[in-house]
């Protein structure tokens, strides 16, 4: 069985489509859920419909909730109103990573510090390029160009994270050539 993920409010899918690596992304072993809200956040030109690619090729689930579920979420919303300005779509993922004990995956500071307080396990872009190196679905040598280019579209990423991953694949291929 496929290890189950929610993708949170589009930085995921967003980060992923700037660089070029959602195909990539979906090939991983993981079940990929997100919500509708989230859907409605993909806003630039190419990326609703992308991501929606996924869904037709089975590769994507796409939840949508009751009205009871809306009202939690709509409760959960209020109350983080008063410590962050997470948007509805943000805690609509909060919500199902929660009752589902799924994996959120958020490049969301406040999403992630809120919802790993409320137990939920949180990962970030990171842990996905991680991942995709780990999968063999990427090269070093890939994963390093990924990763610049990624923190050129987002440079609010952690500086000493993308230095630790560069200095380490590096010395991967330095040391085992690029076969990974």
């Amino acid at each position: 069985m496929r290890e189950i993920v929610v993708v949170n409010d589009t930085n995921i899918f967003i980060d992923l489509f700037n660089i070029g690596l959602l195909d990539v992304f979906f090939s991983l072993p993981w079940q990929v859920h997100t919500t509708k809200l989230v859907m409605y956040e993909l806003l630039r030109e190419g990326q609703q419909e992308t991501v929606l690619g996924y869904k037709e090729s089975g590769l994507l689930h796409i939840s949508s909730f009751e009205a009871d579920e809306i009202l939690k979420i709509g409760a959960l919303f209020q109350e983080s109103m008063s410590k962050t300005n997470l948007s509805f779509a943000d805690c609509s993922v909060w919500y199902y990573a929660k009752v589902n004990n799924y994996v959120l995956l958020t490049g969301d500071r406040k999403l992630r510090t809120a919802s790993a307080n409320d137990g939920v396990e949180v990962h970030g872009i990171l842990h996905v390029m991680d991942k995709l190196v780990e999968f063999g679905k990427l090269t070093y040598k890939n994963a390093i160009e990924k990763l610049e280019k990624l923190y050129s579209t987002n440079p609010r990423l952690p500086q000493d994270e993308k230095d630790k991953r560069l200095k380490m694949w590096k010395y991967e291929i330095e040391k085992k050539g690029d076969s990974l």
